[in-house]
């Protein structure tokens, strides 16, 4: 069977651009023998050309690849390019180029609510839950369903409401300003609810089947969970200072018991150990293995979390179990990025995208740098990281980061990324027909992840080679359309 030819040769994030953005293109597989491009500005019915440039080749495995760099245009508009004979899609340069996805992704948690009829089953579940040591009925109605089905799971969910409450604090959006509100105060009224009188969390890790009321557990959540609700109330609390203020305490309440609990002397030792049955696919070993105290990723979530309650309250304590966190962190980092596990399991670890990991790993590092500046010589950390990123992510024409790194992408003696196994997979963009091959792990969260960490480390150290690497990541995430879908 032939392969089909590519719909459309040329790839460029049709989503458009930030007016200050890096800014390129990749033509796909020798398509043309000219290295001339031009870019087309849209001006009515009027099609005026604004910038004519040279593509470089780039040779990965078998194909070659022509880049075009088409950073200098910032000019507000509707642009498409055309290289040889191609045309590209149309795209935008515009401030405002991401305002769709921004509305696509919040309305999804609004689709997610669990109990409202915005929800995808309307006013299900509204008689949750029912507590697995007592028999006791509380109400723990709300929240959301995790990944479209029953399940409320603790960390699942907690990582996208975390990343949400993030957004919300930065948004200045007028749609945002009624649609963000909402969706915020939906997250935090379930979320105050969750928190117990001696600080632990309810638990529902559990496969729900059905309409019934869910079990509940008086044991606690895996310590991953708990700290993102946590960050997730202090921000509520950030967020409605001004607005609503009794909303905004009780938030800061239930955030510093919860935060007291996690740093106290109640919470267990030892590997998390769930109270019922697993539900299928959250392997423990995989997913909670590194949810016990001085952990490493423990370590960097106190780190995470600290800052938060720091900067929201000023209090010097936060910022002295910020410091002691670091301290104990920072024997289990090698070379700024690879973190190495501890608390009995061996090996290095990446930091991995899994409900353990999204609020800590290296990002910790920057929010440490945030209340510390360089002390300990975090900003030389920071920079090697962000450089180890960098080369990586030059292995693959799209510079994207999409390839998963387990513990096997890892020197054993080093510790530095398998650089040589990643060159003998090939390169990255490769189709066959519609799809990645089966070897080509896509993981959009955790070139999320990074491309966070890209953007901060960024603003650190005042480079812009590593926001070009953020854009990098939001072209392939948001606009570049690989598979062309």
């Amino acid at each position: 069977m032939n392969k089909p030819e590519f719909q459309n040769a040329i790839r460029v994030n049709h989503r458009g651009f930030l007016r200050e953005s890096a800014k390129r293109f990749i033509l796909a597989e020798n398509k043309t023998d000219n290295d001339t491009f031009r870019v087309i500005f849209i001006d009515d019915v009027k099609y005026i050309p604004v910038l004519e440039g040279k593509m470089t080749p780039v040779y990965e495995g078998n194909n070659t690849y022509w880049i075009g760099d088409f950073s200098e245009i910032k000019r507000d508009g509707d642009y498409y390019i055309e290289a040889g004979s191609f045309r590209s899609r149309q795209f935008v340069i515009y401030d405002g180029a991401y305002d769709i996805c921004k509305r696509v992704l919040l309305e999804y948690f609004t689709y997610q609510r669990c109990g409202h009829p915005l929800g995808w089953n309307g006013k299900c579940h509204t008689d949750d839950g029912i507590i697995a040591e007592t028999g006791e009925r509380v109400d723990l109605s709300g929240g959301y369903h995790q990944s479209c089905d029953l399940r409320k799971s603790p960390g699942g969910v907690s990582i996208g409401v975390l990343g949400m409450m993030r957004f919300a604090m930065k948004d200045r959006s007028e749609w945002g300003k009624i649609l963000v509100g909402d969706e915020v105060r939906w997250a935090l009224m379930y979320y105050v609810k969750t928190i117990q009188k001696n600080g632990a969390m309810y638990n529902t890790l559990n496969a729900p089947f059905g309409w019934d009321a869910r079990i509940f557990y008086e044991s606690p959540a895996p310590s991953s969970a708990q700290w993102n609700v946590t960050s997730i109330l202090a921000l509520g609390y950030e967020y409605f200072k001004d607005t609503d203020r009794a909303f905004a305490d009780k938030c800061l309440e239930l955030a510093t018991r919860s935060y007291g609990y996690l740093m106290g002397d109640k919470r267990p030792t030892g590997v998390y150990k769930h109270p019922g049955k697993y539900p299928m696919g959250m392997d423990p070993d995989f997913f909670y293995n590194q949810c016990e105290r001085d952990s490493t990723a423990d370590l960097a979530y106190q780190i995470c979390v600290s800052r938060d309650m720091y900067r929201i309250t000023g209090r010097e304590e936060y910022r002295a179990n910020l410091e002691k966190a670091l301290i104990k962190l920072l024997p289990n980092i090698k070379d700024g990025y690879i973190l190495v596990r501890n608390g009995g399991h061996g090996g290095a670890v990446t930091a991995s995208c899994s409900y353990t990991w999204l609020n800590a790993g290296i990002l910790a590092l920057c929010d440490a740098y945030e209340i510390l500046g360089d002390s300990y010589g975090l900003k030389g950390k920071i920079i090697h990281a962000l450089e180890e990123i960098c080369e990586f992510a030059d292995k693959s024409v799209f510079k994207n980061l999409q390839r998963v790194l387990f513990d096997e992408d890892l020197d054993e003696k080093t510790g530095h990324l398998n650089k040589t196994r990643r060159e003998s997979e090939g390169e990255l963009g490769r189709f066959k027909g519609y799809y990645y091959p089966t070897k080509e792990l896509f993981e959009p969260s955790y070139s999320c992840y990074l491309g966070i960490f890209l953007a901060k480390g960024s603003k650190i150290t005042g480079n812009k080679k590593y926001m070009a690497y953020a854009q990098y990541v939001a072209d392939d995430l948001l606009g570049a359309n690989l598979m062309d879908s």
